[in-house]
């Protein structure tokens, strides 16, 4: 079958799934960040009473948490504020979008870990799903900043970047 015969799919579809991920990004931040989670006594708290890694079933990954996230949350928990931050204003704008995709899906990875046995696991199946879609399409080439980024650059020196 020739490509050229094969129906397509406009892009600017999937911008709209990388732009909704960038509003979930975002609105899990705000919310996070009223509660007071990207603080050092608010990531202890998430981690005691809200996800208590006492009952999550992943022991190996509840014992990484506790041996090395938590004496080091004070250090980490702005970290977090930074980054859970950055990822959803990229995915937002559409910029760096490849490279965006793989950090916020380590990030996703890490809180499916952290609060395993709590959520439905499909919901972060989903996400991740959606992440792959958006990192294969390079979708911040339509709607986002990327597309500035080609026009002007063309293809990035690392495949990844836009």
């Amino acid at each position: 079958m020739n490509t050229s015969d094969s129906p397509n799919t406009k892009l600017y579809w999937i911008a709209l799934l990388r732009i909704m991920l960038g509003v979930l990004f975002l609105t899990t931040w705000w919310s996070n960040f009223n509660k007071g989670f990207y603080s050092g006594g608010g990531l202890l708290n998430f981690f005691t009473y809200v996800f208590p890694q006492s009952t999550n079933p992943l022991w190996w990954y509840a014992a990484f948490i506790d041996t090395v996230i938590l004496p080091i949350r004070e250090v980490f928990a702005p970290f977090l504020l930074v980054g859970e931050f950055l990822i959803g204003f990229a995915l937002l704008v559409g910029v760096l979008t490849p490279l965006t995709s793989i950090f916020a899906a380590i990030f996703i990875i890490n809180t499916y870990f952290a609060t395993f046995g709590h959520d439905w696991p499909w919901s972060y199946v989903m996400i991740l799903g959606i992440l792959f879609v958006v990192f294969v399409t390079k979708a911040g080439r339509s709607m986002g900043l990327d597309a500035k980024l080609f026009e002007r650059r063309g293809d990035p020196p690392i495949d990844i970047l836009w």
